[in-house]
């Protein structure tokens, strides 16, 4: 505990980093960034919220409670009775929704494969899917949709404003520095959602969106009353989310594509380890997952912000037991930021890998 302790003393007070030195970078423009609140992820989220397999609960709004009010009716219509029999339930199964379109005239689209199969069964999730769009004629869910647009766009509003302000894409995309036209995004406002923001691959659940960066994000006011108004601008935690949401997405075909290089280095995950357990990672592709996102995180900080934030960042992965952020912030700070060694970071990657190789050769060393 006193190693932890001092090493976190050091991140956060000494000269461990260097800062890198600032870019401007050009803004996206106006129609690359989309802020809504979506209403399939909306249906889907009311649907499993009336089955009680929504945990944790809504935070409390005005918006919650008129939700409440309105659907509690059809709280044992088909759907909702379906989706409690469904064997593996997690908060982010309204990522569903997305296969929805062409509202008010739904149409579905159904995944060639989702983990959602893996977890409940094809047949299962199909038939839920089917169920949920008949909870959206029979519950007259437009009808409520609509009565709530003029809230969804107030939202939206200071969202949109404060990522183009911060210019918080265009940072991104310098980083990963696309060949062709930069992604468009979609950021969906989850007022239902309590419990933080989630990466949805529309190339897998919607293809016709495949072309877009899209994320969902919770109203996360755990002081929040009957009478709040949802919000959903989280300030400096925007670059966070916008950097890390979006690094899942930007990087998910690059790991697909070094799978086999990426498994190579499973000895440096340690199933049995406390943190991996409360952070509910149970395999090597998920943890090397997640400390990417977390390590590219680290290195824009120290590109963007204050050396000062950059090592709170890095001390707050280092506490969550993202063990290798730190490593992959470190390579990337030091061989590819602000240099022109490699045309892109696909280019990079493999430096990524073969670094904590070097760094870490066997399970031991990581000790």
């Amino acid at each position: 505990m006193k190693t932890l302790l001092a090493f976190l003393l050091t991140l956060l007070t000494g000269n461990a980093l260097v800062a890198q030195p600032r870019t401007t970078v050009a803004p996206p423009s106006a129609d690359q960034l989309t802020v809504t609140v979506h209403p399939g992820i909306e249906l889907f989220t009311v649907v499993q919220m009336l089955a009680g397999k929504y945990h944790p609960m809504p935070n409390k709004s005005a918006y919650a409670k008129e939700a409440e009010a309105y659907f509690t009716p059809f709280a044992n219509h088909p759907a909702v009775q379906y989706a409690r029999q469904l064997k593996k339930v997690y908060p982010d199964l309204p990522e569903l929704g997305y296969c929805l379109d062409n509202f008010p005239a739904v149409r579905i689209h159904y995944p060639a494969q989702t983990d959602w199969y893996s977890m409940n069964g094809k047949d299962s999730i199909q038939t839920y899917m089917r169920l949920c769009k008949q909870f959206f004629d029979d519950s007259h869910f437009w009808a409520f949709y609509q009565q709530h647009r003029a809230d969804y766009a107030a939202w939206a509003q200071p969202v949109r404003a404060y990522i183009a302000s911060e210019n918080l894409i265009g940072k991104l995309d310098s980083l990963y520095r696309f060949r062709g036209q930069a992604p468009n995004w979609t950021i969906c406002l989850d007022p239902l959602n309590s419990w933080g923001a989630h990466a949805i691959m529309p190339k897998n659940l919607n293809p016709r969106y495949a072309d877009r960066v899209v994320y969902s994000v919770g109203f996360l006011n755990r002081e929040s009353t009957d009478t709040s108004v949802p919000a959903f601008s989280l300030g400096a935690e925007s670059a966070v989310t916008v950097w890390h949401e979006g690094s899942h997405i930007y990087t998910k075909a690059l790991q697909q594509q070094h799978k086999a290089a990426i498994g190579k280095l499973a000895y440096l995950f340690n199933r049995n380890d406390a943190g991996m357990k409360h952070n509910n990672i149970d395999d090597w592709a998920h943890c090397f997952d997640e400390n990417l996102v977390r390590g590219v995180v680290i290195a824009l900080f120290r590109q963007y912000q204050s050396p000062k934030e950059a090592r709170k960042q890095a001390a707050h992965e280092v506490i969550g037991d993202f063990q290798y952020a730190g490593d992959i912030a470190d390579v990337i700070s030091a061989r590819y930021s602000g240099q022109r060694t490699y045309p892109d970071f696909e280019q990079f990657f493999p430096e990524i890998l073969a670094y904590l190789a070097r760094k870490y050769p066997t399970a031991e060393s990581t000790n």
